[in-house]
């Protein structure tokens, strides 16, 4: 899968989330995970590693208890999620929203230019920036700047040393990318209507994000503890673990404030973590622990 694919443009993130709607509504409004989490960030690293991700899918359904739609839907948990969000952005648009469209094309055009070398080097498949170069337009810019980001995050370890991008500039793209892309959209889309209920639905959709990660993640750190490898073929997606909460009434009625948060983050052992694993080393699923809720 090639991120740049998910991102081209809304009507296959709508797609997804036109497959996936009566799953996020019938999210109870009382079991929601928390919102701790930048959600454009966060849905961009589950789409940008999910086909690594997607690579253990058979191995993950024998498992007892784990639920395949983690794993099947899990494309379109983010997609719907990463849709839901940039569609319903609040009306005004930023005052530097020039500025920031600029500083996309710039950072873009970096990322292009040190992959010539990389690809020469063998980091990098020359079908994946041809894929990326084929679009047009700012969105097209936009959505190949958040392609590039999760391309170079895939091989960082390899090539941070030998190019001229560095983590600083990863991480303003993966903060421009999406805020470029969400721009652009706006401006075509002046006249949709957003539904009352717009940032409970979106609360609902990232717990199924959330959810389906959190099970992926657990299957491979059963899978992968050996090798220890888990936490870097799906990065965690927030700092803490936090809690499931009701959501307030300002929640309920507002779009939703976002912290930016790091994907290079360990991952932090909860206590459903810890029973969950309990029984690696032997021959227990990682889900049977827990199931009784």
């Amino acid at each position: 899968m090639i991120l740049s694919e998910n991102f081209k443009d809304l009507n296959t993130a709508e797609e997804a989330f036109r497959r996936v709607q009566s799953d996020i509504d019938a999210v109870p409004a009382d079991d929601i995970a928390a919102f701790n989490v930048d959600l454009v960030s966060a849905t961009s690293i589950v789409l940008g590693v999910a086909d690594r991700v997607l690579a253990f899918r058979e191995r993950m359904l024998t498992l007892p208890e784990f639920d395949r739609k983690a794993v099947d839907r899990l494309i379109d948990y983010a997609l719907a999620a990463w849709y839901l969000y940039i569609t319903n952005l609040p009306a005004a648009e930023p005052a530097d929203a020039e500025a920031i469209l600029s500083e996309m094309q710039a950072l873009r055009g970096k990322f292009l230019i040190w992959a010539v070398p990389l690809v020469a080097a063998g980091h990098f498949e020359q079908g994946a920036i041809d894929h990326i170069k084929e679009g047009s337009g700012q969105k097209d810019a936009a959505s190949d700047l958040v392609a590039l980001v999760g391309l170079y995050r895939a091989r960082w370890d390899a090539v941070k040393n030998i190019c001229g991008v560095t983590e600083a500039d990863l991480e303003r793209a993966a903060a421009v990318g999406p805020l470029a892309f969400a721009i652009v959209s706006r401006r075509e889309n002046k006249g949709s209507v957003v539904p009352t209920d717009v940032s409970l639905r979106i609360r609902r959709a990232w717990t199924l994000v959330d959810r389906s990660y959190s099970q992926c993640r657990r299957a491979l750190h059963f899978l992968r503890f050996e090798e220890g490898d888990f936490d870097e073929i799906a990065p965690n997606l927030r700092r803490n673990s936090g809690t499931r909460s009701t959501p307030s009434s300002a929640t309920a009625t507002a779009t939703p404030s976002t912290t930016t948060t790091s994907s290079t983050t360990a991952p932090p052992t909860s206590g459903v973590q810890a029973g969950a694993m309990s029984g690696i080393g032997g021959s227990a699923s990682p889900f049977v622990a827990t199931q009784a809720r």
